[in-house]
C-alpha cells in the first residue's frame, strides 16, 4: 500500500510526526494504535473504511480515534482527566451529561450518535438493524470500489500496471471507463488473461489478486495450496502469518468447511 502511494518509509513516517522504526513496525504485523489510523489513511489517499474497516457501528473508543485524539489529548480539550473517558469507553461508569455533550462537539458527531457509541461501549447493542452499503460481487464493482477509495491512484498508474503484467495496450481512458462505469471489466479487459490482469490490478491498488478473484475461484486457489501442502506436509509447520501465531479456530473452521464442501460431505452439527 505505501509503495503503490510513491511513499518510502521515512517519507510516511515524516507525514505522520513518527518515527521510520515505528512504520516499519507497523509493516511487520504491529497494528499502529486506533486514533493514527485516519492520518494513515490520510496519507497514503485511501479512504479509511477501506484501508482499515470497521465490524459493526463505532463505540466511544472509535469515535474518539476518528478525531485523530488519545485519551490524554481528549481529555485536556475537555477540561478533564482520563479518568471518565477511560470508564465511559470499558463500559465501566457513563459520562456526565456535560461531558457528553462537549465530548460530542470535540468528536464532530451529534450528541445521539455519542449517547449511541457509549451503550455500544457497554455492551447494549439497539435493536434496529444498522443498514450497510452491499459488498462488491462482481469484478467490475470491485475495482470501482478500489478506485474511489483510493483517489491517489491515477488511472494511468492502473493501466500501466495492468500493462505491465498483461503486455496489453491500455491507456488511461480505458481505466476512467470503469471508474465511471461506462464499460465493463468484462468488455475493458476483453481477450487478456485474467491471472495477469488481477495481478496488476492488485498491484497497482496495494491489494492481493485474491480480491479481484470470485469466491470459487479462491477457494480453488487455497484448496489446491493446501493439497500441495499435504504432500509435503513432513517437517512443516503450518501458521498464520506472521509465524508468532497458530492458526485461529475460525480459519480451521473455514478450511474444514472447504474441505467438506469439496468432498460433497456436510460439516457436523454441534449439539443441542
Amino acid at each position: 500500500m505505501r509503495r503503490s502511494a510513491g511513499l518510502r518509509q521515512v517519507d510516511l513516517a515524516k507525514m505522520l510526526g513518527v518515527s521510520k522504526t515505528a512504520v516499519v513496525d507497523w509493516e511487520n504485523e504491529h497494528s499502529p494504535s486506533a486514533e493514527r489510523l485516519p492520518a494513515i489513511a490520510e496519507a497514503l489517499g485511501v479512504d479509511l473504511d477501506v484501508l482499515f474497516p470497521r465490524l459493526g457501528q463505532p463505540d466511544l473508543a472509535d469515535l474518539r480515534a476518528d478525531a485523530r485524539l488519545t485519551q490524554s489529548k481528549a481529555a485536556v480539550a475537555l477540561g478533564t482527566t482520563r479518568v471518565p473517558l477511560s470508564q465511559a469507553e470499558t463500559g465501566k461508569k457513563r459520562l456526565s451529561p456535560t461531558l457528553l455533550e462537549s465530548a460530542a462537539s470535540l468528536y464532530g458527531v451529534t450528541q445521539e450518535e455519542l449517547s449511541a457509541a457509549q451503550e455500544r461501549s457497554f455492551g447494549v447493542v439497539a435493536s434496529s438493524p444498522v443498514r450497510t452499503e452491499p459488498s462488491p460481487r462482481t469484478l467490475s464493482e470491485k475495482i470501482h470500489a478500489y478506485l474511489e477509495g483510493r483517489p491517489k491512484v491515477t488511472n494511468d498508474d492502473v493501466a500501466t500496471a495492468v500493462n505491465r503484467a498483461t503486455g496489453a495496450n491500455l491507456v488511461p481512458q480505458d481505466v476512467e471507463d470503469l471508474r465511471t462505469r461506462a464499460r465493463t471489466a468484462e468488455e475493458v479487459f476483453a481477450g487478456l488473461p485474467m491471472g495477469p490482469v488481477q495481478q496488476g490490478l492488485a498491484e497497482a491498488l496495494g491489494v492481493t489478486p485474491f480480491d479481484f478473484m470470485p469466491g470459487t475461484q479462491v477457494e480453488e486457489e487455497l484448496l489446491e495450496r493446501l493439497d500441495y501442502l499435504t504432500r509435503r506436509r513432513e517437517g512443516i509447520a503450518i501458521g498464520a502469518r506472521g509465524g508468532t501465531r497458530s492458526i485461529s479456530p475460525e480459519m480451521v473452521a473455514t478450511i474444514t468447511d472447504l474441505l467438506l464442501r469439496k468432498s460433497g460431505k456436510q460439516a457436523p452439527q454441534a449439539p443441542q
